[in-house]
């Protein structure tokens, strides 16, 4: 079987080079990625794996539940020693990416991060106290270590707890949505509110289930360009796996971010999206549920 196309999520994180006689797998973790390890532990992720690539970075891949959990779900949380903070703006950026998070009590998380400074209400004014009262089923928020995500209740289906969305250009928006349906299998859902800050054009497949929201300004709204194609110069830097069912017509449709080396993941650009690339075959545990 090849690497499952299952939810996983991926942030670049900044962190200073160590001295070179200390051994990067005997570095103290301290900063983001310190904060980063922090957010995910307190909602249950268990360490998989972790690399250490000399005069790069370091990556902590991390998991919560098994393959067959309708509501697995890995976050790789890496970082580089070059990165940096890209300028700010009062706006999105074209690229920029939210991933979903549930989790069977949602409020009593949200709450021990906030006690922790490890996250922050990002949604409309008043969003964070109906969450809390429970008006509100989600919440947007910021986690310390820059990545933004949808936090809320587990979901009955892989598609409901698997979701990212996509900040767009407008003027490409229904063009995109095509090409991720004929490359994917994904069905058009239609536009939707999200969180009262944009609107989400929904694409969803059932198996192996997956969201995906392209995001969209409201009226008067503006979408800045990317700041930058190298994921590991920009802090905040997303990607995500996705699996295609016919992986290599998919890669004719994309551009090479680095060499894969031959293995199952191809690591490309997908439109404005940075992808681990899969394929799709019978034997994915996500096909199962």
């Amino acid at each position: 079987m090849g690497t499952p196309s299952i939810a996983h999520y991926g942030t670049t994180i900044i962190e200073a080079e160590p001295p070179k006689d200390v051994p990067l797998n005997e570095a103290p973790i301290g900063g983001d990625l310190k904060k980063a390890l922090r957010f995910f532990e307190i909602m249950g992720f268990e360490p998989l794996i972790e690399n250490m690539y000399e005069g790069v970075g370091r990556q902590y891949i991390w998991r919560r539940g098994t393959h067959s959990d309708v509501d697995y779900v890995e976050v790789d949380s890496f970082t580089s020693f070059r990165a940096v903070k890209r300028p700010s703006s009062d706006n999105p950026r074209i690229g920029d990416t939210i991933f979903r998070l549930t989790h069977a009590d949602p409020r009593a998380i949200y709450k021990q991060w906030k006690e922790e400074g490890l996250a922050e209400c990002i949604g409309t004014d008043g969003a964070e106290q109906d969450f809390l009262s429970g008006q509100a089923d989600w919440i947007l928020l910021r986690a310390a270590h820059g990545q933004a995500f949808e936090f809320g209740p587990t979901q009955k289906t892989r598609a409901g707890n698997n979701a990212v969305y996509i900040w767009t250009d407008p003027d490409a928006v229904t063009d995109i949505a095509a090409d991720y349906c004929s490359e994917f299998g994904m069905t058009d859902k239609g536009r939707a509110d999200f969180h009262g800050t944009g609107e989400s054009l929904c694409l969803q497949r059932a198996t192996p289930g997956i969201t995906v929201g392209l995001l969209t300004p409201k009226t008067g709204g503006k979408v800045e360009p990317r700041w930058s194609e190298d994921i590991f110069v920009e802090a905040g830097y997303s990607h995500y796996r996705l699996g295609s069912p016919d992986k290599a017509h998919t890669l004719t449709k994309t551009r090479e971010a680095f060499p894969d080396g031959g293995g199952d993941v191809a690591y490309v650009y997908y439109h404005d999206s940075y992808l681990e690339l899969v394929q799709v075959d019978a034997e994915d545990p996500a096909c199962a549920a």
